[in-house]
């Protein structure tokens, strides 16, 4: 009896949450534009700032991705190399749902059309939409997001049936924790900076600046064991995959705006001056995956194995070193010359 207490304690608890949050939030609780994960979301709000960026540059050239990308390219470099305008819609930490949306929601609402678009990855990821969608990573997606993301939402529940999502979902419906972890987070983080900024654009500005110039990748102390996460290769199964990702979803909307887009899959981390061993369900993977983009009209590039990127240019984990960026830029722009003229 004792015990069966406690459980129902436990368990009833928590549910005190919901007449708390409704009381302390202060930003409207919204339907979530990716049910298949949450009902409903405290969410930070849309970023319109690159699409001003787009219109202001007009680029010939648009590259997006995370960090893969922030620590190769150099793109004033390379736009004075081409001798025209490039664009980065890189964010550190997303993944290809925070991608599409870039895609989607700045460039193609932009308007503007570049010669070609190019999407960095490493291995996986391209295939897989959860990667980087959930826990600390979660926020991100939002400043790309607009009200309602059907195609994107489908593709994730097309992934997320399994038992621990449901399981996950359930819970978090009942108990809104995601909700709760979102409001305490936001005291943590918001409370500080309340004594030098004036309200909440001030105190996102100041945030923004702290996160990604003041303390940004390019301020980080290299570490050799950094951002190396390892593919798995029970998830090299392209055929299997590719329905239930965004990779479809990135080369209808190309085809639907008359847009070339160039996936480039960045070598990881060089072992002994050698790319890393690639297993034959890997080999199939990247042979399958080049195949169908081809197919599609699109284009593929495989930096991995090419002997010009030693170990000597990478800084930390799969991160080029920030003294080799121009001549990672160099190589990329003479490697997709046919693309870059």
């Amino acid at each position: 009896m004792r015990l069966l207490a406690l459980l129902v304690v436990g368990a009833t608890l928590p549910l005190l949450w919901h007449p708390v949050m409704a009381r302390l939030s202060t930003r409207a609780v919204q339907p979530s534009y990716l049910p298949a994960l949450e009902a409903a979301r405290e969410r930070i709000a849309f970023r319109p700032g690159p699409i001003e960026d787009l219109h202001r540059l007009k680029p010939s050239y648009v590259f997006i991705g995370d960090s893969m990308l922030g620590t190769r390219i150099d793109a004033g470099y390379l736009a004075g190399l081409l001798g025209k305008d490039v664009a980065m819609l890189a964010r550190a930490g997303t993944g290809p749902a925070y991608w599409y949306l870039s895609f989607k929601n700045y460039l193609i609402a932009s308007g503007e059309r570049p010669r070609v678009t190019f999407f960095f990855f490493r291995d996986l990821n391209m295939t897989d939409p959860l990667f980087r969608l959930t826990g600390p990573f979660r926020w991100s997606l939002d400043e790309v997001a607009g009200p309602e993301e059907p195609a994107l939402n489908d593709v994730i529940a097309a992934r997320v049936r399994g038992p621990w999502f449901r399981v996950h979902n359930t819970v978090n419906t009942v108990y809104g924790i995601d909700r709760a972890n979102a409001w305490v987070e936001r005291q943590l983080y918001d409370w500080p900076t309340r004594l030098w900024t004036r309200d909440e654009p001030s105190r996102r500005a100041w945030l923004d600046k702290m996160n990604f110039e003041i303390m940004g990748l390019d301020r980080l102390r290299p570490m050799a064991a950094a951002d190396l996460q390892a593919a798995e290769d029970a998830e090299a199964d392209f055929d299997r995959f590719v329905p239930r990702s965004v990779l479809p979803l990135i080369i209808d909307l190309a085809k639907q705006h008359d847009m070339k887009v160039c996936f480039v899959r960045v070598q990881r981390r060089p072992v002994g001056n050698k790319a890393p061993e690639q297993s034959p369900r890997m080999q199939a993977y990247v042979r399958e995956f080049r195949a169908y983009v081809e197919q599609q009209g699109m284009y593929f590039h495989d930096d991995t194995g090419d002997p010009m990127q030693t170990l000597a240019m990478y800084e930390d984990g799969d991160h080029i070193a920030r003294a080799h960026r121009q001549r990672y830029t160099r190589q990329f722009r003479a490697n997709l010359n046919q693309l870059l003229r």
